[in-house]
């Protein structure tokens, strides 16, 4: 993970798999931006996906105040589509 974001993964240490989640979103999403292949776009997706339902979990769970993982899924959206 070589960029700066909003999010930092070591800010959530100790939230189960959001971490992990987020270096591996933001490390495909460095992929991807190097090689907007048709390929690295639906991986990077998958990525997004599979941190949209991680977030969406915390969030029911409590881990996560809903305004923060709303917040979290719009960033991450305008990261995917922008």
């Amino acid at each position: 993970m070589n960029g700066t974001y909003k999010y930092n993964p070591d800010d959530f240490i100790g939230i189960l798999n959001l971490p992990d989640g987020f270096k591996n979103f933001y490390s495909f999403f460095e992929i991807y931006h190097d090689d907007r292949s048709r390929r690295n776009w639906f991986e990077l997706r998958r990525h997004w996906e599979d941190l949209f339902f991680v977030i969406k979990a915390r969030e029911v769970e409590g881990k996560l105040n809903p305004v923060t993982a709303g917040e979290m899924r719009g960033y991450l959206e305008a990261l995917v589509n922008g």
